[in-house]
C-alpha cells in the first residue's frame, strides 16, 4: 500500500523525475543559477564576437576611416547597442585589436613550435606577422595607424600586443638555449629585438609594398640568422659613404656602390639584375659555407 501511495503521488517512475519535470513550465529541466550566468555570459560572448566581426567587415571594405555608424548598420543594431557592449569608440577599438592580435598569436604560436629548421622556424615566424599584415591591410591600418593617434588607451595596446609577442618569442628562444645547453639570458632581448624589428620593417613595407612577402621574410631572416656576416666584405665605411656635409644626390651610382652591392650579396645575385626577377635569397653565410666545402 505504501509503495502504491508513492507511486500514485509520483506518477510512473519511482523517484519523482517524471512529476518534478511535470511540474516545471514546458517541461523543461529547472537550471541552476550558476548554469543560467554561464549561459548569459556565453550568449553575450557570442553576441559580442559578431558585432566584432561586422565591425571588422566594414574597416575592410571602407578603410581606416570606418564610423561607427556603419559597423552598427552592418551589424544590424542601433549605435547605443555598440556602446552597451564596448563602453565607446575606443572600447571597440580595442576589442577589435585584441580580436586580431589573438589570431596573430595562435599563428605565431603555430610556427613557433613547428617541427622544422632552426631557420624555417625563424623565416615562418617572420612571415606570420607579414601575413596578416598582408591579408588584412585596412584592419592593420586602422589599428597601428588610425586607432593609435585616437588616444593612448589605443597605442597602448599595440604596445601590449608587441611585448607579448616579444615574450612568445623570448620563451621558445630561452627553452632552445637551455636545452642546447647554452646561456639562456639573451632570450628575452633577443625576442623583443626581433618583433621589434618585424614590425618596424612591416609597418615600412606596408607604406611602400617595394618586395613580395616572401623576399622581405628572407631579408629578415638573413639578417636575424645569419647576421652581418657580408659587412667584412665592405671594407671601412669611407670607402663608400659620402663625406659628412656631402649632398649624397650630387655623388653617381659608380661612386656610392654599396646599396647595390649589399643587395647583390644578399640575394646571391648580380647587382644589375631586375629585384623582381629574383626567385631565391642565398644568405651570405650559406654561401660561404658552401664555398668552403
Amino acid at each position: 500500500m505504501s509503495n502504491m501511495g508513492r507511486s500514485e503521488r509520483h506518477g510512473p517512475g519511482t523517484d519523482g523525475t517524471l512529476s518534478a519535470i511535470a511540474s516545471v513550465p514546458n517541461g523543461k529541466t529547472p537550471r541552476s543559477p550558476q548554469r543560467g550566468r554561464a549561459d548569459r555570459q556565453v550568449q553575450r560572448d557570442a553576441r559580442r564576437t559578431a558585432l566584432i566581426q561586422a565591425a571588422v567587415a566594414v574597416i575592410r571594405r571602407d578603410g581606416p576611416g570606418a564610423s561607427m555608424d556603419r559597423m552598427a548598420a552592418e551589424a544590424g543594431v542601433t549605435k547605443p547597442i555598440l556602446y552597451r557592449h564596448f563602453g565607446d569608440r575606443a572600447g571597440l577599438v580595442a576589442a577589435i585589436g585584441e580580436y586580431s592580435f589573438d589570431r596573430i598569436s595562435a599563428a605565431l604560436d603555430k610556427a613557433l613550435h613547428s617541427d622544422v629548421t632552426p631557420r624555417q622556424m625563424v623565416l615562418s615566424t617572420i612571415d606570420a606577422y607579414l601575413q596578416f599584415i598582408e591579408s588584412d591591410q585596412e584592419v592593420y591600418r586602422f589599428l597601428v595607424h588610425r586607432a593609435a593617434n585616437e588616444g593612448a588607451d589605443t597605442g597602448s595596446m599595440l604596445n601590449e600586443y608587441i611585448s607579448r609577442a616579444g615574450r612568445q618569442v623570448a620563451l621558445v628562444l630561452g627553452e632552445g638555449l637551455r636545452a642546447a645547453g647554452l646561456d639562456s639570458g639573451a632570450a628575452e632581448p633577443w625576442g623583443f629585438g626581433i618583433v621589434g624589428m618585424v614590425h618596424a620593417a612591416g609597418d615600412w613595407w606596408m607604406a611602400r609594398a617595394s618586395m613580395p612577402r616572401t623576399r622581405l621574410a628572407e631579408y629578415l631572416t638573413s639578417l636575424i640568422y645569419d647576421g652581418l656576416a657580408i659587412a667584412d666584405s665592405l671594407g671601412p665605411a669611407s670607402n663608400w659613404l659620402p663625406e659628412v656635409g656631402s649632398d649624397p644626390a650630387a655623388d653617381s651610382r659608380d661612386d656610392v656602390p654599396a646599396t647595390s652591392a649589399i643587395a647583390a650579396a644578399t640575394v646571391g645575385t648580380p647587382a644589375s639584375a631586375d629585384a623582381d626577377s629574383v626567385t631565391g635569397v642565398v644568405t651570405p653565410l650559406a654561401s660561404k659555407r658552401r664555398r668552403s666545402s
